[in-house]
């Protein structure tokens, strides 16, 4: 018997189309008429398929956009939409698509890229760790005691838009693992799946401080209750941050909940006086470093460290990245180059959440992800010091 030949390529016609769409609709249950607004949101070009013996036998779709670290925007490659038929699975068409994908950005000088996990393992053979939150948070809206009406609030009008991508550029530089939002990504923050969406701006004297967009989901059907359900909030000051809890309270007539994401330990919901909110949701994204010297080159660091750590990597799937690697931190920036004594030992995969501050070098030696001397493990935890990283949006 002979083996079944694999193809890896954009989609060849509108037969092909459909079949990843039935393909997409079994695998995440998302219905055809979905995924045909995503490939033409996205583009054809921005997917591959996988065909055995000429039949498409699975296929993903890749995002080209930017992810924010240490206060720099460093070009990302989002996997999504990945899918493979029941028939097919385990036969390594998800591994073929995933090197596909890598191999295209790296030849796109692309060093990172990211996902959401349905499943971790195949991720993981490819390089790809736990790097992020996205965590929903629920908070009852009579728990919450502020109330504070000193700044001025009101919808938010089309000619505000530049104003929002300012203060959601703001947060983004202050935290770590936000997306450099793209028109696209934009447009689902205030259209997520064709629901009605709600946006208000806060204001002190014309200048805008903050921003929330919500939607309002019922909590049964044929009730009139419902929760506030936020798709993306950005407070740059105290003020702002009251003034917002005021206005969902605001809701409680007939709103239950206060459903909104963040990292951790989500700032807003330090003003409540009560620890009242719940965890309802939480999907870890998961990182790729595909070009090691350009990731760490790109981002930002703590200014105040000034450190020389030398890195011995394993990468089984990228070659380019199998080897040591000299990495400098000085004023805020990194220089990277080949050699050194590879004093820290670690996989591709363990990178990951080191580089986005989501575990430090220590809590990864202590499972074996990392190894080295102590004193390197601090050097190293030093350099990627910062916020705890998150996102709102998923993709």
């Amino acid at each position: 018997m002979s083996s079944p030949s694999l193809d890896i390529g954009p989609p060849r016609n509108d037969a092909e189309i459909e079949a990843y769409a039935r393909i997409m609709s079994q695998s995440l249950l998302i219905p055809p008429p979905e995924e045909y607004d995503w490939l033409s949101l996205l583009g054809r070009e921005s997917f591959r398929f996988a065909r055995v013996n000429g039949q498409v036998a699975g296929g993903l779709g890749i995002i080209e956009m930017g992810q924010w670290f240490g206060g720099r925007s460093v070009p990302l490659s989002g996997i999504t939409l990945v899918g493979v038929a029941p028939h097919h699975r385990a036969t390594g068409v998800a591994a073929a698509l995933l090197k596909a994908a890598l191999d295209q950005a790296h030849e796109n000088d692309v060093p990172l890229s990211g996902l959401y996990p349905a499943t971790q393992p195949v991720y993981r053979r490819q390089g790809y760790e736990r790097a992020g939150w996205r965590t929903l948070y629920s908070l009852p809206l009579n728990m919450i005691d502020v109330r504070d009406r000193s700044l001025c609030v009101r919808p938010i009008e089309e000619a505000d838009h530049e104003t929002l991508h300012a203060l959601y550029r703001w947060e983004a530089q202050q935290t770590a693992g936000h997306l450099d939002r793209s028109a696209w990504l934009w447009k689902r923050v205030f259209e997520p799946r064709g629901q009605k969406t709600y946006g208000y701006i806060v204001e002190r004297d014309g200048v805008a401080e903050g921003y929330v967009v919500f939607l309002q989901e019922k909590e049964k059907e044929g009730y009139y209750t419902y929760d506030l359900v936020v798709t993306d909030l950005v407070v740059k000051t105290v003020d702002a941050a009251r003034r917002m809890l005021t206005l969902f309270a605001d809701h409680r007539s007939a709103a239950r909940n206060l459903k909104v994401r963040g990292g951790a330990a989500p700032p807003l919901l330090y003003l409540p006086a009560e620890q009242a909110f719940k965890i309802a949701e939480r999907l870890d994204w998961m990182l790729r470093i595909v070009d090691v010297k350009r990731a760490l080159e790109h981002r930002g660091y703590p200014p105040g460290v000034s450190v020389t750590v030398h890195l011995d990597v394993r990468d089984d799937v990228l070659p380019h990245n199998n080897r040591r690697f000299v990495l400098e931190v000085t004023g805020g920036r990194a220089n990277v180059h080949e050699g050194g004594t590879g004093r820290v030992r670690l996989d591709i995969h363990a990178l990951a959440p080191i580089y986005s501050g989501f575990s430090s070098p220590a809590e990864l030696h202590s499972v074996g992800y990392v190894e080295g001397p102590e004193d390197d493990l601090a050097a190293l935890s030093s350099a990627f010091a910062g916020p705890t990283p998150w996102m709102p949006e998923i993709f």
